[in-house]
């Protein structure tokens, strides 16, 4: 059985209310997967909002096998806040779980060549399958959920990583390699995090600098 490779595990729990404010399905993964996401306001808060995704397993694996769906990424902002996070039960059970955590890029290879790399201003926040007991085979979908604050809504980039471990990637199929096996990632946009949203004491900032450059522009006018 093959070791998973690990991300730091950083989970949290929240209870909230909420309104739901926009969602959509990505069909554009190469038939490989679906996307369901969607994108749902925290109530009593403008800048927080719950993003879930589902995604359904198509055709990523091989059958009998613990092949298949074992990573999700998507790119949040650098300031946005994690309020928490819901990732999915593993497909078979123990000792197979689910890690989170962000980094500047998800490097499947292990050597330093990047596989997503976030563009600036933003972090990989990636949910990743430990143990073989955690891949999603083809005809299942999982779920995973993170809640944000100081953030607006738009598309995004997020990407899904295949497990193949020691068999063969499909013909035609990019695809990383390391100790622990092969992965394949697929790219597609989806409703998310898109932008931080500045602090209210960004704002007071702001506003007292565009009045000092009025004073200045007036006392010039003036001389």
């Amino acid at each position: 059985m093959f070791a998973k490779m690990s991300l730091k595990l950083s989970a949290f729990i929240a209870a909230a209310a909420f309104s739901t404010l926009a969602g959509a399905v990505e069909n554009g993964l190469q038939g490989q997967y679906t996307l369901t996401s969607s994108a749902t306001q925290v109530i009593g808060d403008s800048n927080q909002y719950v993003f879930d995704y589902a995604i359904k397993n198509v055709s990523q694996g091989y059958e009998l096998t613990q092949t298949g769906l074992d990573g999700f990424t998507i790119y949040i902002p650098n300031s946005a806040e994690v309020v928490s996070v819901t990732a999915p039960s593993p497909y078979f059970g123990a000792p197979g779980y689910w890690s989170t955590g962000a980094s500047a890029s998800l490097d499947l290879r292990g050597d330093g060549s990047q596989n997503m790399v976030a563009p600036a201003g933003y972090k990989a926040y990636t949910f990743w399958g430990q143990y073989t007991e955690s891949v999603y085979q083809i005809g299942s979908t999982a779920h995973f959920s993170i809640t944000l604050d100081n953030v607006s809504v738009g598309q995004n980039t997020v990407g899904i990583s295949t497990y193949f471990g020691g068999y063969g990637v499909p013909s035609g199929q990019e695809f990383a390699h390391n100790e622990y096996g092969n992965y394949t990632t697929f790219t597609t946009n989806a409703v998310s995090a898109i932008t931080a949203v500045p602090e209210p004491e960004t704002y007071a900032m702001m506003l007292a600098g565009l009045g000092l450059v009025g004073l200045i522009a007036r006392r010039r006018r003036q001389a």
